[in-house]
Protein backbone atom coordinates (compact mmCIF):
# COMPACT_ATOMS: atom_id res chain seq x y z
CA UNK A 1 0.00 0.00 0.00
CA UNK A 2 1.05 3.60 -0.51
CA UNK A 3 2.54 5.60 2.25
CA UNK A 4 1.41 9.35 3.00
CA UNK A 5 2.65 12.41 5.62
CA UNK A 6 -0.14 13.43 7.52
CA UNK A 7 0.01 16.53 9.00
CA UNK A 8 -1.35 16.48 12.71
CA UNK A 9 -0.11 19.55 14.47
CA UNK A 10 1.23 22.46 14.02
CA UNK A 11 3.40 24.94 16.81
CA UNK A 12 3.77 28.40 16.71
CA UNK A 13 5.45 30.83 18.65
CA UNK A 14 9.12 31.72 17.29
CA UNK A 15 9.13 34.83 15.96
CA UNK A 16 12.15 33.81 13.38
CA UNK A 17 13.30 30.60 11.41
CA UNK A 18 13.33 27.60 13.52
CA UNK A 19 17.14 25.81 12.82
CA UNK A 20 16.33 22.45 14.82
CA UNK A 21 14.13 20.56 16.60
CA UNK A 22 14.98 17.51 18.92
CA UNK A 23 12.94 14.93 20.65
CA UNK A 24 14.13 13.94 24.13
CA UNK A 25 14.29 10.21 25.17
CA UNK A 26 10.49 9.54 25.85
CA UNK A 27 9.38 10.86 22.94
CA UNK A 28 6.51 13.43 24.93
CA UNK A 29 9.08 16.42 24.59
CA UNK A 30 10.02 18.54 21.75
CA UNK A 31 12.85 21.39 22.16
CA UNK A 32 13.19 23.65 19.06
CA UNK A 33 15.48 26.55 18.46
CA UNK A 34 15.08 29.47 16.42
CA UNK A 35 16.87 32.84 14.62
CA UNK A 36 14.75 34.86 17.85
CA UNK A 37 17.78 33.34 19.96
CA UNK A 38 14.95 31.60 21.91
CA UNK A 39 14.47 27.67 23.16
CA UNK A 40 10.67 26.73 23.23
CA UNK A 41 9.75 22.87 24.93
CA UNK A 42 6.36 21.20 23.50
CA UNK A 43 4.33 18.73 24.73
CA UNK A 44 1.12 17.16 23.63
CA UNK A 45 -1.53 17.92 26.02
CA UNK A 46 -2.81 14.22 26.39
CA UNK A 47 1.17 12.88 26.51
CA UNK A 48 1.25 9.68 24.78
CA UNK A 49 -2.62 9.24 23.99
CA UNK A 50 -1.65 11.82 21.23
CA UNK A 51 0.82 9.52 19.39
CA UNK A 52 -1.87 6.67 19.18
CA UNK A 53 -4.69 8.57 17.95
CA UNK A 54 -4.98 8.42 13.95
CA UNK A 55 -7.47 11.23 13.52
CA UNK A 56 -5.85 14.41 12.25
CA UNK A 57 -7.91 17.30 11.68
CA UNK A 58 -4.95 20.04 11.10
CA UNK A 59 -4.17 17.98 7.77
CA UNK A 60 -8.06 17.90 7.34
CA UNK A 61 -8.32 21.79 7.82
CA UNK A 62 -5.22 22.58 5.99
CA UNK A 63 -6.53 20.85 2.58
CA UNK A 64 -9.64 22.50 2.95
CA UNK A 65 -8.07 25.80 2.76
CA UNK A 66 -5.95 24.64 0.07
CA UNK A 67 -3.08 25.95 2.26
CA UNK A 68 -0.86 25.69 5.90
CA UNK A 69 -3.17 28.01 8.14
CA UNK A 70 -1.86 29.73 11.17
CA UNK A 71 -4.02 29.23 14.69
CA UNK A 72 -5.79 26.22 13.69
CA UNK A 73 -7.29 23.87 16.30
CA UNK A 74 -4.74 21.70 16.36
CA UNK A 75 -2.40 24.02 17.65
CA UNK A 76 -4.13 23.87 21.27
CA UNK A 77 -3.27 19.98 20.65
CA UNK A 78 0.67 20.33 21.96
CA UNK A 79 1.35 22.99 24.48
CA UNK A 80 4.76 25.33 25.22
CA UNK A 81 5.66 24.11 28.37
CA UNK A 82 8.69 26.30 28.84
CA UNK A 83 10.62 29.37 26.72
CA UNK A 84 14.21 29.83 27.14
CA UNK A 85 14.04 33.41 25.91
CA UNK A 86 17.34 35.06 24.93
CA UNK A 87 19.16 31.88 25.41
CA UNK A 88 22.06 32.82 23.33
CA UNK A 89 23.13 36.47 22.50
CA UNK A 90 22.56 35.51 18.48
CA UNK A 91 20.78 32.47 16.35
CA UNK A 92 20.62 29.33 18.18
CA UNK A 93 21.21 27.27 15.38
CA UNK A 94 21.11 23.95 16.86
CA UNK A 95 19.72 21.57 20.15
CA UNK A 96 19.78 18.08 21.46
CA UNK A 97 18.50 16.30 24.13
CA UNK A 98 20.85 14.61 26.71
CA UNK A 99 19.84 10.75 25.22
CA UNK A 100 19.66 8.80 28.64
CA UNK A 101 16.94 10.69 31.15
CA UNK A 102 16.22 14.02 28.62
CA UNK A 103 16.65 16.42 32.06
CA UNK A 104 19.63 17.76 29.88
CA UNK A 105 19.46 19.87 27.30
CA UNK A 106 22.51 21.63 24.90
CA UNK A 107 22.10 24.75 22.29
CA UNK A 108 24.44 25.42 20.17
CA UNK A 109 24.66 29.17 19.38
CA UNK A 110 26.31 31.89 16.46
CA UNK A 111 27.71 33.46 19.54
CA UNK A 112 30.19 31.22 19.26
CA UNK A 113 29.12 29.20 23.06
CA UNK A 114 27.24 25.96 23.56
CA UNK A 115 24.86 26.43 26.53
CA UNK A 116 24.04 23.12 28.92
CA UNK A 117 20.71 23.73 30.36
CA UNK A 118 18.73 21.04 32.97
CA UNK A 119 15.06 20.90 34.04
CA UNK A 120 14.11 21.45 37.88
CA UNK A 121 12.74 18.70 39.62
CA UNK A 122 9.42 18.44 39.66
CA UNK A 123 8.99 21.76 37.08
CA UNK A 124 9.14 22.81 33.58
CA UNK A 125 11.49 24.97 33.60
CA UNK A 126 14.54 24.89 32.58
CA UNK A 127 17.90 26.73 33.90
CA UNK A 128 21.54 27.08 32.54
CA UNK A 129 24.26 24.80 34.52
CA UNK A 130 27.28 25.55 31.95
CA UNK A 131 28.43 27.32 28.87
CA UNK A 132 30.94 25.77 26.63
CA UNK A 133 33.24 27.94 25.28
CA UNK A 134 35.90 27.71 22.72
CA UNK A 135 34.99 28.20 18.97
CA UNK A 136 36.31 31.15 17.64
CA UNK A 137 32.91 32.09 16.18
CA UNK A 138 29.27 30.59 14.78
CA UNK A 139 28.98 27.55 16.37
CA UNK A 140 26.78 25.20 14.03
CA UNK A 141 25.91 21.84 15.63
CA UNK A 142 25.78 19.98 18.97
CA UNK A 143 25.83 16.28 19.77
CA UNK A 144 25.95 13.67 22.64
CA UNK A 145 27.07 10.52 22.64
CA UNK A 146 24.75 7.55 22.98
CA UNK A 147 26.02 7.17 26.69
CA UNK A 148 25.56 10.99 27.35
CA UNK A 149 28.98 10.97 28.84
CA UNK A 150 30.42 12.89 25.61
CA UNK A 151 29.45 15.89 23.30
CA UNK A 152 30.77 17.38 20.63
CA UNK A 153 30.38 21.11 18.56
CA UNK A 154 31.71 21.99 15.67
CA UNK A 155 31.66 25.36 14.00
CA UNK A 156 32.39 27.71 11.06
CA UNK A 157 35.65 27.95 12.40
CA UNK A 158 36.41 24.65 10.88
CA UNK A 159 36.95 22.43 14.42
CA UNK A 160 35.39 20.10 16.07
CA UNK A 161 35.46 20.17 20.25
CA UNK A 162 34.81 16.78 22.02
CA UNK A 163 33.68 17.81 25.51
CA UNK A 164 33.23 14.97 28.60
CA UNK A 165 30.82 15.69 31.13
CA UNK A 166 32.24 15.13 34.80
CA UNK A 167 28.34 15.41 36.22
CA UNK A 168 26.86 18.60 37.88
CA UNK A 169 27.65 20.77 34.76
CA UNK A 170 31.35 20.25 34.60
CA UNK A 171 32.61 19.53 31.33
CA UNK A 172 36.08 19.47 30.16
CA UNK A 173 37.16 19.52 26.59
CA UNK A 174 39.33 16.90 25.57
CA UNK A 175 39.95 17.17 22.25
CA UNK A 176 40.22 19.98 19.23
CA UNK A 177 40.39 18.60 15.78
CA UNK A 178 40.93 20.66 12.89
CA UNK A 179 41.18 18.34 9.67
CA UNK A 180 38.38 19.51 7.81
CA UNK A 181 39.35 22.48 5.54
CA UNK A 182 36.46 24.71 5.75
CA UNK A 183 32.77 25.17 7.92
CA UNK A 184 31.92 21.69 9.68
CA UNK A 185 28.14 22.30 9.48
CA UNK A 186 26.78 19.11 11.55
CA UNK A 187 28.13 16.28 13.46
CA UNK A 188 26.31 13.07 14.55
CA UNK A 189 27.28 10.46 16.99
CA UNK A 190 27.20 6.70 16.24
CA UNK A 191 24.20 5.19 18.20
CA UNK A 192 26.01 2.76 20.62
CA UNK A 193 29.97 3.25 19.43
CA UNK A 194 32.10 6.53 20.70
CA UNK A 195 32.39 7.03 17.03
CA UNK A 196 32.08 10.36 15.50
CA UNK A 197 30.26 12.18 11.97
CA UNK A 198 31.27 15.21 10.77
CA UNK A 199 29.79 17.02 7.90
CA UNK A 200 31.53 19.64 5.98
CA UNK A 201 31.41 22.86 3.87
CA UNK A 202 34.71 20.98 2.28
CA UNK A 203 32.23 18.42 0.69
CA UNK A 204 33.49 15.32 2.89
CA UNK A 205 32.55 13.22 5.82
CA UNK A 206 35.15 12.18 8.30
CA UNK A 207 34.31 9.54 10.73
CA UNK A 208 36.38 10.07 14.11
CA UNK A 209 37.47 7.78 17.11
CA UNK A 210 39.24 7.34 20.09
CA UNK A 211 42.52 5.58 21.07
CA UNK A 212 44.52 5.54 24.25
CA UNK A 213 43.04 9.40 24.59
CA UNK A 214 43.24 10.73 21.39
CA UNK A 215 40.96 11.08 19.10
CA UNK A 216 42.28 11.15 15.34
CA UNK A 217 40.46 10.69 11.91
CA UNK A 218 39.74 6.84 11.10
CA UNK A 219 38.18 7.57 7.58
CA UNK A 220 37.65 10.23 4.75
CA UNK A 221 33.81 10.03 3.16
CA UNK A 222 34.17 11.26 -0.50
CA UNK A 223 31.54 11.57 -3.14
CA UNK A 224 29.51 14.56 -2.70
CA UNK A 225 30.15 17.48 -5.06
CA UNK A 226 29.10 20.01 -2.57
CA UNK A 227 28.48 21.38 0.75
CA UNK A 228 27.81 18.12 3.08
CA UNK A 229 25.08 19.30 5.27
CA UNK A 230 23.72 17.14 7.30
CA UNK A 231 23.81 13.32 8.25
CA UNK A 232 22.18 10.18 10.31
CA UNK A 233 22.98 6.98 11.12
CA UNK A 234 21.21 3.98 10.93
CA UNK A 235 19.35 3.03 13.47
CA UNK A 236 21.82 -0.40 14.29
CA UNK A 237 24.51 1.87 13.53
CA UNK A 238 25.50 -0.10 10.23
CA UNK A 239 24.97 2.49 7.76
CA UNK A 240 25.62 6.32 7.46
CA UNK A 241 23.32 8.44 5.31
CA UNK A 242 24.29 11.94 3.84
CA UNK A 243 22.35 15.14 2.39
CA UNK A 244 24.56 17.57 0.60
CA UNK A 245 24.32 21.01 -1.68
CA UNK A 246 24.33 18.60 -4.64
CA UNK A 247 20.59 17.44 -4.16
CA UNK A 248 22.24 13.90 -3.88
CA UNK A 249 21.30 11.36 -0.67
CA UNK A 250 24.59 9.12 -0.27
CA UNK A 251 24.60 5.60 1.76
CA UNK A 252 28.02 4.63 3.38
CA UNK A 253 28.91 2.01 4.84
CA UNK A 254 32.75 0.35 5.81
CA UNK A 255 34.13 -2.09 2.86
CA UNK A 256 32.86 -5.25 3.26
CA UNK A 257 36.05 -6.94 1.79
CA UNK A 258 38.12 -8.65 3.72
CA UNK A 259 37.96 -8.76 7.68
CA UNK A 260 35.44 -6.06 7.42
CA UNK A 261 32.79 -8.25 6.44
CA UNK A 262 32.82 -10.02 9.23
CA UNK A 263 31.80 -7.44 11.35
CA UNK A 264 29.18 -5.70 9.20
CA UNK A 265 25.74 -6.74 11.07
CA UNK A 266 27.29 -5.84 14.81
CA UNK A 267 28.62 -2.34 13.45
CA UNK A 268 30.81 0.07 11.78
CA UNK A 269 34.16 -1.75 11.57
CA UNK A 270 36.90 0.92 11.53
CA UNK A 271 40.41 1.38 11.78
CA UNK A 272 42.70 4.27 11.27
CA UNK A 273 43.42 3.06 7.52
CA UNK A 274 39.89 1.47 7.01
CA UNK A 275 37.95 1.81 3.59
CA UNK A 276 34.27 2.85 3.03
CA UNK A 277 31.85 3.03 0.50
CA UNK A 278 29.25 4.51 -0.95
CA UNK A 279 26.67 1.52 -1.26
CA UNK A 280 23.82 3.47 -2.79
CA UNK A 281 23.08 7.13 -4.08
CA UNK A 282 19.95 9.12 -4.81
CA UNK A 283 20.27 11.07 -7.79
CA UNK A 284 20.17 14.84 -7.62
CA UNK A 285 16.77 14.35 -10.27
CA UNK A 286 15.00 13.56 -6.99
CA UNK A 287 15.24 16.96 -4.76
CA UNK A 288 15.10 19.81 -7.10
CA UNK A 289 17.27 21.91 -4.25
CA UNK A 290 19.59 21.63 -1.72
CA UNK A 291 19.00 19.32 1.33
CA UNK A 292 19.25 20.15 4.65
CA UNK A 293 18.38 17.22 6.99
CA UNK A 294 18.52 13.85 7.10
CA UNK A 295 16.91 11.47 9.69
CA UNK A 296 16.52 7.38 9.83
CA UNK A 297 13.87 5.60 11.91
CA UNK A 298 13.57 2.10 12.69
CA UNK A 299 11.89 -0.47 10.14
CA UNK A 300 7.99 -0.77 11.05
CA UNK A 301 7.31 -3.85 9.44
CA UNK A 302 3.48 -2.57 9.02
CA UNK A 303 4.45 0.18 6.60
CA UNK A 304 6.78 -2.08 4.32
CA UNK A 305 6.50 -1.73 0.92
CA UNK A 306 8.01 -3.86 -2.36
CA UNK A 307 8.54 -1.31 -4.94
CA UNK A 308 11.05 -0.28 -7.16
CA UNK A 309 13.82 1.40 -6.43
CA UNK A 310 14.95 4.77 -7.85
CA UNK A 311 18.39 4.90 -6.19
CA UNK A 312 22.05 3.66 -7.89
CA UNK A 313 21.84 0.08 -6.64
CA UNK A 314 19.53 -2.96 -6.98
CA UNK A 315 15.70 -3.05 -7.64
CA UNK A 316 13.76 -5.45 -5.75
CA UNK A 317 10.54 -5.55 -7.29
CA UNK A 318 7.79 -7.75 -6.03
CA UNK A 319 8.89 -11.69 -6.11
CA UNK A 320 7.92 -13.25 -3.72
CA UNK A 321 10.87 -15.64 -3.55
CA UNK A 322 13.05 -12.57 -3.31
CA UNK A 323 11.50 -10.52 -1.18
CA UNK A 324 12.15 -13.41 1.69
CA UNK A 325 15.98 -12.70 1.47
CA UNK A 326 15.24 -8.76 1.94
CA UNK A 327 15.88 -7.20 5.04
CA UNK A 328 14.16 -3.71 5.60
CA UNK A 329 16.61 -0.91 7.35
CA UNK A 330 13.78 1.88 8.00
CA UNK A 331 12.77 5.05 6.70
CA UNK A 332 14.65 7.87 5.93
CA UNK A 333 13.26 11.70 6.31
CA UNK A 334 14.79 14.74 4.37
CA UNK A 335 13.65 18.12 4.46
CA UNK A 336 15.13 20.32 1.70
CA UNK A 337 15.30 23.93 0.01
CA UNK A 338 12.65 22.87 -2.61
CA UNK A 339 9.93 22.87 0.48
CA UNK A 340 9.21 19.31 0.38
CA UNK A 341 9.67 16.09 2.44
CA UNK A 342 10.28 12.97 1.62
CA UNK A 343 10.11 9.55 3.18
CA UNK A 344 12.26 6.60 1.38
CA UNK A 345 12.65 3.31 2.56
CA UNK A 346 15.73 1.51 2.51
CA UNK A 347 15.84 -2.58 2.17
CA UNK A 348 19.19 -4.49 1.52
CA UNK A 349 19.03 -7.75 0.37
CA UNK A 350 21.87 -10.22 -1.70
CA UNK A 351 21.73 -7.96 -4.77
CA UNK A 352 22.26 -4.68 -2.16
CA UNK A 353 21.21 -1.93 -0.78
CA UNK A 354 18.01 -0.50 -2.45
CA UNK A 355 16.63 3.22 -1.81
CA UNK A 356 12.55 3.31 -2.11
CA UNK A 357 11.43 6.95 -2.43
CA UNK A 358 7.69 6.01 -0.85
CA UNK A 359 6.12 9.41 -0.74
CA UNK A 360 6.37 13.22 -0.95
CA UNK A 361 4.60 16.02 0.97
CA UNK A 362 5.28 19.32 -0.99
CA UNK A 363 4.86 22.53 0.42
CA UNK A 364 5.11 21.57 3.80
CA UNK A 365 6.50 24.80 5.28
CA UNK A 366 4.36 26.53 3.28
CA UNK A 367 7.06 28.12 0.35
CA UNK A 368 10.35 28.18 2.72
CA UNK A 369 12.81 26.11 3.14
CA UNK A 370 13.01 22.92 5.46
CA UNK A 371 15.70 22.78 7.90
CA UNK A 372 15.25 19.88 10.25
CA UNK A 373 13.82 16.26 10.22
CA UNK A 374 13.36 14.28 13.41
CA UNK A 375 11.60 10.70 13.90
CA UNK A 376 10.37 10.39 17.36
CA UNK A 377 12.63 8.05 18.80
CA UNK A 378 9.61 5.64 20.76
CA UNK A 379 6.47 6.48 18.00
CA UNK A 380 8.77 6.01 15.19
CA UNK A 381 5.48 6.83 12.53
CA UNK A 382 5.69 10.26 13.65
CA UNK A 383 8.32 12.98 12.38
CA UNK A 384 8.78 16.70 13.23
CA UNK A 385 10.29 19.10 10.86
CA UNK A 386 11.07 22.78 11.33
CA UNK A 387 11.49 25.51 8.71
CA UNK A 388 12.17 28.86 8.09
CA UNK A 389 8.16 30.03 8.21
CA UNK A 390 8.95 29.92 11.60
CA UNK A 391 6.48 26.60 12.74
CA UNK A 392 7.11 23.14 13.74
CA UNK A 393 5.19 20.46 12.11
CA UNK A 394 4.33 16.98 13.87
CA UNK A 395 3.56 14.36 10.92
CA UNK A 396 2.59 10.95 11.27
CA UNK A 397 3.66 8.53 8.11
CA UNK A 398 0.74 6.01 7.38
CA UNK A 399 -0.32 3.75 4.55
CA UNK A 400 -3.21 4.52 3.17
CA UNK A 401 -5.64 2.64 -0.09
CA UNK A 402 -5.93 4.34 -3.39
Amino acid sequence: MPLRLVLAAELEGHEDRVWQVSWDPTGLRLASCSGDKSVRIWTPLTQGLFFESTNTPADTKAQQNQQHTHGNDMSKTWECVDTIDAAHKRTVRAVAFEPTRGRALATASFDGTTGIWEKEEGGDSYECIATLEGHENETKSVSWSSSGQLLATCGRDRSVWIWESNGEGDFDCISVLMEHTNDVKMVAWHPTQDLLASFSYDDSIRLWREDDDDWYSAATLTGHSSTVWAGAFSPDGRFLASVSDDRTVRLWAADASGAAAAGMRDGFYYKPDSAYQCVATVPDTVHSRAIYSVAWTKPMASLSNNTTAIADGSSFGSDEEKSKQHHHEGFLATGCGDNALRVFSVTTGNEGVAVVLECTRNQAHALTDINCVQWNPVYPHWLASAGDDGVVRIWRLESFSD
